[in-house]
């Protein structure tokens, strides 16, 4: 099939469904069968897969993943996309069509065990937050170009943020290929890419994730400070269930309290908030 034919099919679809793209919510839509293949390709799905897709759009991803005999259970959020998909997949029993909010979906009732996606890009921060509060052995997401960078980014750079941090901590992370704008309908402004993330098997779970995420997210907001500051700002702006006191002698044992947050790599982060974290 070539991209032409995709693109007609994509806006057969559309027709089909009353739908039209809204650019202001980062509704483009991957036509490019080429993109579409690697996408799938580089999750190494086995029909003893159970993947999660987020935004089935009008199912050319889809029917990609459901072809390589693995589980799919799609979410869609557009009641006439959805409709479109339980009509067009309706005889396929490896394929559930989910219409919901993907953030407001309880993703501990689906048991799955990898991620293939293109998403929208206006919520990516949240959509990424979201997923690593769930295990997964792998994740190949189609994402803007500088977002997909931002979660690969090493402490130092402008970039480093909470997502590279959690992501290089248990993940091993890529990225597969770089993705031009006209590999999508409508033409967005930017590249994007294919980010590939594989669970690291000798790394453990924090004590209380939840918590550590609003920690490490918190600090980050601070993150050309010293790590003393940054925590002395913890007082200001109050984490549920975080001991300032007992996070500051922490991170003077360990050294760290004259370090700038953007400069602690990913295991420092870890470290300090096993030390000093305890349920009460």
């Amino acid at each position: 099939m070539t991209g032409l034919s995709y693109l007609e099919n994509v806006q057969h679809d559309m027709v089909e469904a009353g739908f039209f793209p809204d650019k202001k919510y980062s509704q483009n839509f991957l036509i490019d069968e080429a993109s579409v293949q690697q996408l799938v390709d580089s999750a190494k799905l086995t029909a003893k897969d159970h993947v999660l897709e987020i935004g089935g759009g009008t199912g050319l991803v889809t029917k990609a993943i459901a072809d390589t005999g693995a589980k799919v259970t799609s979410i869609e959020i557009r009641p006439e996309l959805a409709e479109l998909l339980r009509n067009k997949f309706a005889k396929e029993k490896n394929i559930t069509i989910i219409e919901a909010d993907f953030l407001a979906v309880d993703m501990s009732k689906i048991p799955f065990t990898k991620i293939v996606a293109s998403p929208p890009y206006a919520i990516s921060d949240d959509i990424m937050f979201a997923l690593f509060q769930h295990e997964f052995k792998h994740a190949s997401i189609i994402w803007q170009l500088e977002f997909a960078e931002k979660i690969l980014s090493i402490p130092g750079s402008s970039e480093y943020h909470p997502l590279s941090v959690i992501a290089q901590t248990w993940y091993d992370g890529n990225l597969v290929r770089k993705i031009s704008p006209r590999a999508f309908y409508p033409i967005p402004n930017h590249f994007s890419a294919i980010l590939s993330l594989d669970k690291k098997s000798n790394q453990k779970p924090v004590k209380n994730f939840v918590v550590f995420l609003a920690w490490l997210r918190t600090l980050f907001r601070f993150k050309n400070k010293t790590l003393w500051n940054a925590i002395k700002q913890l007082e200001k702006n109050p984490v549920k269930g975080i001991d300032v006191q007992a996070c500051q002698k922490a991170a003077e044992e360990l050294d760290m309290l004259d370090e700038k947050v953007f400069l602690l790599e990913p295991e420092d982060f870890v470290e300090l908030f096993d030390e000093f974290y305890s349920e009460r």
